[in-house]
């Protein structure tokens, strides 16, 4: 993914609930698009949830009009004490309701002063309560969504999980859940809350002055209006920009480290760190204007709360008798007291979800590409320490019922990309306990096979079966009956334990088998030398150990659960002569109780093969034992020749 790519030209975003193209692009999804997006990520018990929180955090908007409204009472009843025949009517009305018609005026200010203190506070203190349980309940739905798309992406076969880069998924399931969940969401409940607010305030002060009250709304309302458009396309622009160079500075650090001798002995290393410079400074400026753009609301409207107060008062002294414009200007003062923090929060929350629509783009794209807007789906179950056991307990117990016989029936595959398929009409068999081998030069074909028998990417057409099931019901029904040795071993950034036992739970690892696979792998011996033994930590990718260890930890990895069904590739490649005849030895001792599948190109270790394949541009030009498909391949012969075979 380019880099320095503007944001303009990036095309057209499909809307996660529609899945149609956006009207002008993705900088065009409006507020209530956002929040559809946000929601359409959860469950559907989650959204009702959602809903009903957000009720209730709209109803405490009643207090805040009935605190107001006490608030004016104050006003009005200490000016009828200079004048007290000139008490408004309507607050005449509420003192014969509630029987206070005999209070006093310094009695009346003190009662309606209390109750309006009271009720506020109440009001602030239960908002904040349901803040922090929303936020929390938000949070919560934030891991689970992360849950539920690493789930729906690690379910997917290899191809599709290969349309997006490391960077973007990592980002995707961190910093964009967490812009699309808690951020939009929680932004999404302050701008319902606040809005019922205004509603509620404005109908209220609509009884006491329609005029001044539609002339109070259209004045904040412009300045909002304003400040909306001008801040939310400059957040917008500068949170797309932090995400851009956040997935850019992890592929960047990934790169340098992944090729770290390469630069060093080119000398390149500063041409990275050149463009980490520019990435992270890019970054961070974006970073630093949102935070300077998030402060301007509030200085512009407390002048605008200050300005308007003065005209108020002006005009209500000038126009009306003292009581009734004392009454006007506290109620409206008070409710602009009110209501301009909550056009903080809205306009706050406002850039908030423009802000975080960009920042969530990509998990948007992720979550609508592997169809988890629909509602549907529940959060992976934890695995408990029961669990764990059980899993030992299986692994110890080995694969009751599963019989490693391969058939491979007609089968074609065609990747997106390609002019080609990369196999074409193959049929293969290999039965219990016999080797194959697959051979042939680069793009013939080999590891797409491989692919195949794993279930990690389908079939255009024929069926590929394990056992009588699909590869993938296969490695479902016995986990670990099907084991892979990778030509590059991807090593954890943790202890030999945990990387020979990879993934399982520290209850779930036998470290009997731990050794057992350790001593096939010919490993065990140097681990015994160490202090840490099974304890010993590789360090990330495995630097701590050599290219051959490494790549005997990989087998030792896939021999650990006992396989019934090998796949290799090219796995004793990173080995050195002696230690690779140790490994041959070792697969040729499993002969009879396990069926391998070997990818190689070191035609002298499938050299007593059961079964050679000799593929050719995707199509299986030859097979029979090694001899055979020799004299039949000329291509096959020259290869031999060339090893000395």
């Amino acid at each position: 993914m380019s880099t320095d790519a503007s944001f303009e030209d990036v095309p057209a975003e499909l809307d996660p609930v529609t899945g149609v193209p956006l009207r002008k692009g993705r900088r065009d999804r409006n507020i209530v698009e956002s929040v559809r997006a946000a929601l359409s990520l959860l469950t559907k018990r989650d959204r009702r949830l959602f809903a009903l929180a957000s009720m209730v955090s709209m109803s405490l908007g009643a207090l805040d009009l009935i605190g107001v409204a006490l608030i004016g009472m104050v006003g009005a009843v200490a000016v009828s004490g200079i004048d007290p025949n000139s008490l408004p009517e309507i607050v005449t009305n509420v003192l014969d309701f509630f029987g206070l018609e005999n209070l006093t005026a310094s009695q009346l200010v003190g009662v309606f002063a209390a109750a309006a203190v009271i009720l506020l506070l109440f009001k602030t203190l239960v908002s904040a309560l349901l803040t922090r349980r929303m936020f929390k309940f938000l949070a919560n739905r934030q891991a689970d969504v992360a849950a539920r798309l690493a789930q729906t992406i690690l379910s997917k076969q290899l191809l599709d999980v290969q349309k997006w880069s490391t960077a973007e998924v990592l980002y995707a399931l961190t910093g964009g859940v967490s812009a699309a969940v808690t951020s939009l969401l929680g932004a999404a409940l302050i701008i319902v809350t606040e809005l019922f607010l205004f509603t509620i305030m404005a109908l209220g002060l609509l009884v006491i002055d329609p005029l001044l009250t539609i002339g109070a709304a259209l004045y904040f309302a412009l300045i909002v209006y304003i400040l909306q458009v001008w801040l939310g396309k400059v957040s917008s622009r500068n949170a797309s920009i932090q995400a851009e160079r956040g997935m850019s500075t992890m592929t960047t650090v990934s790169e340098a480290l992944t090729t770290y001798r390469e630069t060093t002995v080119l000398n390149r290393r500063e041409f990275y760190v050149d463009r980490f410079d520019r990435q992270v400074r890019d970054s961070a400026q974006a970073s630093a204007l949102n935070a300077y753009y998030a402060e301007i609301p509030k200085y512009v409207l407390e002048t605008a709360l200050v300005i308007g107060g003065f005209a108020l008062a002006l005009i209500q002294f000038l126009t009306k008798d003292l009581s009734a414009a004392a009454a006007t200007v506290a109620v409206f003062l008070a409710a602009g007291f009110r209501i301009v923090p909550a056009l903080l929060r809205l306009q706050g929350a406002g850039i908030v979800i423009r802000s975080a629509t960009a920042a969530a783009r990509k998990t948007f794209e992720l979550a609508y590409w592997f169809k988890l807007t629909d509602g549907t789906g529940e959060v992976p179950r934890r695995i408990s320490e029961a669990d764990a056991r059980a899993i030992r307990e299986r692994l110890v117990r080995g694969h009751e019922d599963f019989e490693a016989t391969v058939e491979v029936s007609h089968v074609t595959v065609t990747y997106p990309t390609a002019n080609r398929p990369a196999v074409i009409d193959a049929s293969l068999t290999v039965e219990p306990g016999t080797s194959l081998a697959l051979v042939g030069s680069t793009g013939a074909g080999k590891s797409t096979l491989a692919d195949l028998l794993l279930g990690v990417i389908d079939a255009d057409s024929g069926t590929v079966t394990i056992s009588g099931v699909t590869p993938r019901q296969a490695v479902e029904r016995w986990p670990g009956a099907i084991a892979y040795v990778p030509q590059l071993v991807g090593l954890t950034e943790g202890t030999i334990r945990e990387n020979v036992a990879l993934g399982l739970p520290i209850l779930a690892i036998d470290d009997d088998m731990v050794w057992e696979a350790l001593e096939r792998a010919h490993l065990a011996d140097f681990l015994r030398q160490t202090r840490e033994g099974l304890d010993t930590v590789v360090g990330e990718r495995g630097v701590r150990l050599s290219g051959g260890q490494r790549q005997r930890l990989g087998i030792a990895r896939a021999l650990y659960t006992r396989p019934r069904l090998l796949v290799l590739d090219e796995a004793t490649s990173a080995l050195d002569a002696e230690t690779e005849q140790a490994i041959t030895e070792t697969l040729q001792e499993l002969e009879g109780e396990v069926t391998t599948v070997t990818i190689a190109h070191r035609l002298a270790t499938i050299r007593f093969a059961d079964q050679v394949l000799f593929l050719r541009d995707g199509i299986i030009e030859a097979r029979g034992s090694f001899d055979e498909v020799r004299s039949s391949t000329p291509d096959f012969d020259r290869q031999a020749q060339l090893l000395g075979l």
